[in-house]
């Protein structure tokens, strides 16, 4: 499925769970918007590293719908020992997975006087993989793909203030990359602000 196809359908999955919401405001009003990030770690291709950038419209203090954005990356080499009769081969991977669903939040929990708000979230879009095969005195090769993902998961958000919250999610990823399925687990540690008093 093309990046513009993706595009549309998330629109189209946007509006309509707007028209959803039951506020004595608009669900599409600045105050309903949340802006998060952090860093996130992504198994598969021998590990990814690199930033989530977020998004969400709440529609009541439990509820939002969240859209998600990844970009990762790791520079790796293959075999133990550069100096070898094929020479140092070197592997650039490249993923970027953006994602739209719902998150749901659960009542506060307080463990050790520290109050935490979990939550379970499913989203749905696509991801991109490109991939860059070099050796010393045989030039490179690249690979790319971009196919349709899921992830299922949650985490937890622990309110700093009444607007700024410190979130950790684990998800599992799946992605559907050269007609095959890779299963991944994805970590991410960031933050939140809210335009609205969570509290």
């Amino acid at each position: 499925m093309k990046s513009s196809h993706f595009l549309s359908f998330f629109i189209a999955v946007l509006l309509s769970t707007c028209a959803l919401g039951q506020s004595k405001q608009p669900v599409l009003s600045t105050s309903n918007l949340e802006l998060s990030g952090g860093w996130i770690h992504s198994s598969g291709d021998n590990g990814l590293d690199g930033l989530n950038f977020g998004a969400s419209l709440w529609f009541n203090r439990r509820v939002s719908i969240a859209f998600d954005y990844d970009h990762a990356g790791d520079t790796s080499t293959l075999g133990n020992f550069g100096l070898t009769s094929a020479g140092l081969i070197t592997i650039q991977s490249h993923l970027q997975n953006w994602l739209i669903g719902p998150r749901i939040f659960f009542p506060t929990k307080t463990v050790k006087r520290i109050d935490l708000d979990p939550f379970a979230e499913f989203q749905f879009g696509g991801s991109y993989l490109n991939q860059k095969f070099s050796q010393v005195g045989a030039g490179s090769t690249s690979a790319s793909d971009t196919a349709y993902s899921w992830m299922l998961g949650g985490g937890v958000d622990y309110v700093l203030s009444p607007r700024w919250s410190a979130r950790a999610n684990l998800d599992l990823l799946r992605t559907h990359l050269s007609n095959e399925g890779q299963t991944r687990l994805r970590f991410v540690l960031g933050v939140a602000y809210t335009f609205r008093k969570r509290r």
